[in-house]
């Protein structure tokens, strides 16, 4: 169910902030469905706030980041062993960045249906969690992974993990039988998936990205309904 709340947060975002969508047919289409999503919760007078959410998280995240300037710091401190110096003045600024995902959720949650709302809770719990993964020792966990040519292996792997994503939605007929699923067989799909990332991510000249990709799912998973639905070992 939390899902759909991660739905109708990144359709606010991608659609109303100001994105440049490939055309104007797909940003009204999705326009429409958050209109109808509202509507259909009798929140039809929320859409705008929706709208304007996107634009704020966007602008919020923006005055946090600046992705050029991060990049631009990355490159420069590859050669000098400094990414960690990077990365820790970023993540300094975890609570600001929680706090723009978190007056996102709250934007879209009238618009979701009553007992999806309920799990709003558990998304900005989740990005909390996931934040303070990356963000380990002051960032030392991104900062080794891109030293250890983390992006590179995804970059290279891409096929390979696109398959995997394929294989997983080939295994439902329809929709429907995927709404089906009990939580435990849910969590059976993602370990499935899980697995199949790892092994690809494991194939790459340096075990660090497979290694870190395997901690992050497991580290998401222990966060999850997933763990007591399918305990593991």
């Amino acid at each position: 169910m939390m899902w759909k709340t991660v739905f109708v947060a990144c359709l606010a975002v991608g659609v109303l902030a100001d994105f440049e969508l490939p055309d104007a047919d797909k940003q009204k289409m999705i326009k429409e469905v958050i209109t109808a999503q509202c509507k259909k919760n009798g929140a039809e007078d929320k859409v705008a706030d929706v709208e304007n959410a996107g634009k704020t998280f966007v602008d919020c995240m923006k005055a946090q980041i600046d992705v050029s300037t991060i990049q631009k710091e990355i490159e420069e401190a590859k050669p000098n062993g400094a990414l960690d110096e990077v990365f820790g003045k970023y993540c300094a600024k975890s609570p600001q960045l929680k706090g723009c995902f978190n007056a996102l959720i709250d934007s879209v949650a009238p618009c979701l249906d009553a007992n999806v709302r309920d799990q709003a809770d558990s998304i900005k719990n989740g990005t909390a969690q996931l934040l303070d993964f990356v963000c380990y020792k002051d960032g030392d966990r991104i900062a080794l992974f891109i030293a250890e040519g983390g992006p590179e292996c995804f970059r290279d792997k891409a096929e390979k993990l696109r398959t995997c994503g394929e294989n997983i939605k080939n295994s439902f007929t329809s929709i429907e039988d995927a709404k089906k699923l009990s939580l435990a067989e849910k969590c059976g799909k993602f370990d499935e998936l899980s697995t199949c990332v790892v092994k690809a991510l494991e194939e790459c000249e340096t075990p660090t990205p497979g290694n870190m990709a395997e901690s992050l799912l497991k580290y998401v998973r222990k966060g999850s309904p997933c763990n007591t639905a399918l305990p593991k070992n």
